[in-house]
């Protein structure tokens, strides 16, 4: 499987760390097993602004607009490899998740049984430099030993067997447990291994899982973020500087091995389209374009003053061979990558959605089960989320068409405390009130450089050395208007990312917790809590104006969710989804919308984890206060977070436990 290195999966989206096979999708997500450092991205949008004042239904079944039947994709089905061994069916969650006999392994044998099973997963998925020396300050406290300098490698499909059968051996040590003899925090961390693990069985099933999403995404490839991740590597000693260019060296390696599975997935059958990979060039353009001013020389040369003792010849040495592997072979490298990949237009490839592949309609079941955290059908999701469009729309026109006492706070609204620390310093105070404190802690903040602005988040958070609370980054895009930029650093630090990444790790024993967070559950708990800050902004907490544009952006979010799922459950067209969007009022056309069909189709999924992981986690929460009226909204938060990171079953079950 794709084994994209831990940093690939921590600034641009947030996946499952666990030998996962995919790359991550753009924002805050880790090693060997796509990972997300407890890190997440904003999501950008496919649509603009809807009119409060608008009249269009679009629940309107009978409005021809919406897409109601399965167009089909035009060109039949994509022929690919049948070297490769393809899924016949779409797996019930049953079939992946089934009932098991219990164990009678109890007390200490049980407990000490998990801490091997979970280190040993550990050890067996963190395996390179580059992904324990931004996991750890102090991986020895772990049991990781630094081996080969490197960014870590891919698993051959021809090791597959070999990987599902280590799986299978973790699996069975786990079923021999007595569940019932645990205690929660075991339970937790036991319920959640058990998971991933049969999630991954089925995975390495399918040599075909490997080839059907690209790596280079324009907007959530490794390209998008290696500058940024590089820039977190801190140095104590002369020999992590050494060990940094080493580093920087073996990005060569490491973009021919990805090179190389980009032009094996084409002659397999599995080519993007020509603007895809043109798209994919030009994100390597833009790191060309960084050689001679990137802001990694003078952070290089920064870090470096943290070496104590250090004499200057050593760092007048450092600084030149540092410099000399970045123009001599890492931007070179980054142009190799474009040429190569510009070199593959021609391919024959198409923007398809994934039913259009043999398997893929079984492939894209098993990654939304993933990105939404969430065991239910494709079809089940459909059905939720058709719902909470339906009645977020209905919503929407209520208060719209309810007068226009709204209008002069709508038109005027600012949800922001004037810059990025004003609104750092308010939220860290102010949400103190509805959600639990969080231990002391440290973060830095830096900008986006304005060669990558156009393609990078209007904000991610990256989360390094997790074993402890100072390593926080927040990485700011001033290209996007700061208008209600108060709800992006909700989203990223409190009580967003950063916030539940620090409180996840005050909450168990166990690491696993925290260096395997779903996607779903980050982003879900991330949206959430940007919608719900935004009555900290309004000074009367919420009112018809805030639910106006909370609604907006809630409507945006899911009905370009339900675009993903269109696309690749149902082949929708570029035409059909832009008739959807028009239909809620969203101005959008096919030249406006071509850019997110194409990220789509080449990172299926990329809106499930937002959308969908916001939709389990607001009925989650939506169910507990139905179910506990007297608790507070901090009580509720507190539950939540209370039940960690495991599926939003797990959680919604261990949380009403809390509040009962």
């Amino acid at each position: 499987m794709k084994k994209i290195s831990t940093k690939f999966c921590s600034l641009m989206c947030t996946a499952a760390l666990l030998l996962s096979m995919t790359a991550c999708g753009a924002g805050g997500t880790r090693a060997t097993m796509n990972t997300d450092h407890t890190g997440g991205d904003r999501k950008h949008e496919a649509g603009e602004t809807t009119d409060p004042t608008g009249s269009v239904d679009p629940t309107d079944p009978t409005d021809p607009t919406v897409p109601t039947t399965t167009p089909g994709y035009n060109g039949g089905t994509i022929v690919t490899s049948d070297m490769l061994t393809y899924p016949d069916h779409v797996a019930t969650f049953d079939e992946v998740h089934p009932n098991h006999a219990p164990g009678s392994l109890k007390g200490n044998d049980a407990t000490k049984r998990i801490s091997e099973v979970e280190m040993d997963i550990l050890h067996h998925s963190i395996t390179c430099y580059a992904d324990i020396e931004i996991l750890f300050e102090n991986p020895e406290k772990y049991g990781f030993e630094i081996t080969d300098i490197t960014w870590g490698d891919f698993t051959p499909i021809d090791q597959y067997d070999e990987e599902k059968a280590y799986c299978q051996e973790q699996l069975d040590k786990l079923l021999e447990i007595d569940y019932n003899s645990l205690n929660d925090d075991d339970r937790l961390c036991y319920d959640k291994m058990v998971y991933d693990l049969e999630e991954n069985i089925y995975m390495y099933s399918y040599t075909a899982f490997e080839y059907y999403t690209t790596l280079f995404n324009f907007l959530t490839g490794p390209q998008t973020q290696i500058l940024f991740v590089m820039d977190v590597y801190s140095f104590d000693t002369v020999e992590d500087a050494e060990n940094y260019i080493l580093l920087c060296k073996d990005i060569d390696r490491y973009y021919d091995c990805m090179c190389e599975y980009e032009e094996t997935r084409a002659s397999l059958g599995f080519a993007s389209s020509d603007n895809s990979y043109e798209e994919a060039a030009i994100s390597f353009d833009n790191l060309v374009a960084q050689k001679d001013d990137c802001f990694l020389y003078e952070s290089f040369e920064e870090r470096l003053d943290n070496i104590k003792g250090l004499s200057s010849s050593d760092k007048d040495r450092l600084i030149s061979e540092h410099e000399k592997v970045m123009k001599e072979v890492v931007f070179p490298e980054f142009q190799e990558c474009a040429d190569r990949m510009r070199a593959l237009e021609g391919s024959g490839g198409v923007d398809a959605g994934l039913s259009a592949y043999k398997g893929g309609d079984a492939y894209y079941a098993m990654l939304t089960r993933r990105m939404t955290n969430k065991g239910a059908t494709v079809q089940e999701s459909i059905t939720a989320l058709d719902k909470m469009i339906s009645d977020t729309y209905n919503e929407y026109m209520n208060v719209a068409s309810s007068g226009f006492g709204w209008y002069s706070e709508y038109m005027g609204h600012d949800y922001t405390k004037g810059d990025l620390n004003a609104d750092l310093d308010f939220l860290r105070d102010t949400v103190k009130a509805d959600f639990p404190s969080i231990p002391a802690h440290s973060y830095y903040t830096m900008e986006v450089p304005e060669v990558f602005q156009e393609n990078f988040s209007p904000a991610a958070y990256l989360g390094y050395h997790l074993d402890n609370y100072d390593s926080n980054l927040l990485i700011i895009n001033t290209a996007y208007d700061e208008k209600d930029s108060g709800t992006t650093v909700a989203h990223e630090a409190y009580p967003g990312h950063m916030y539940e990444s620090i409180y996840t790790r005050t909450k168990s024993a166990h690491p696993y917790m925290y260096l395997t967070e779903s996607i779903g559950y980050l982003e879900g708990w991330a949206t959430y809590v940007e919608y719900y800050s935004m009555r900290y902004f309004t000074g009367n907490g919420v009112t018809d104006a805030m639910t106006l544009v909370k609604d907006e952006a809630v409507l945006g979010l899911l009905v370009s969710t339900r675009a993903d799922y269109g696309i690749n459950v149902e082949n929708w067209s570029l035409e059909e989804c832009v008739s959807y969007f028009q239909s809620f009022g969203f101005a959008v056309t096919e030249d406006s919308f071509s850019k997110f069909y194409t990220l789509l189709v080449t990172d299926p999924g990329y809106y499930a984890k937002y959308g969908m992981g916001y939709l389990w986690t607001q009925t989650i929460m939506d169910n507990l206060h139905a179910n506990h009226p007297n608790a507070t909204n901090k009580d509720i938060h507190t539950a939540y977070l209370d039940s960690l990171t495991g599926t939003f079953e797990q959680i919604e079950q261990y949380a009403n436990k809390r509040l009962s």
